[in-house]
């Protein structure tokens, strides 16, 4: 069981986090906890850099989907960045990538 960790970074319009860890049912909460003051901050744009999660179960994406939910009531938009082939497949699998925007990387994200 690997522990969430965050790291931030604002600039401009974006606010980009990186998350290392397992989102999973322990973690979730944890997770939604961090991203409350992203959602209700400055930026228009929530960048979630996934690069390092390498594993992600079905509370995980139940928790993507309340976040990315929040993020659209406070008028922000979720991206996702950088998901590994295994949980990409995930989100292609549960049809989730037809409601995320999701990109390779923070780069294209910003475009």
């Amino acid at each position: 069981m690997n522990d969430l960790k965050f790291h931030s970074i604002s600039e401009e319009n974006n606010s980009i986090i990186s998350v290392s860890g397992d989102i999973d049912a322990y973690h979730s909460p944890k997770l939604k906890e961090e991203m409350e003051k992203y959602i209700k901050g400055e930026a228009k744009n929530i960048i979630l850099d996934l690069t390092d999660v390498p594993y992600i179960d079905s509370a995980g994406l139940g928790t993507l989907v309340s976040i990315l939910r929040e993020s659209r009531n406070y008028k922000k938009e979720l991206k996702l960045v950088g998901l590994r082939k295994n949980i990409k497949r995930i989100f292609e699998m549960t049809r989730l990538d037809k409601i995320f925007l999701i990109f390779d990387t923070i780069e294209e994200s910003k475009e």
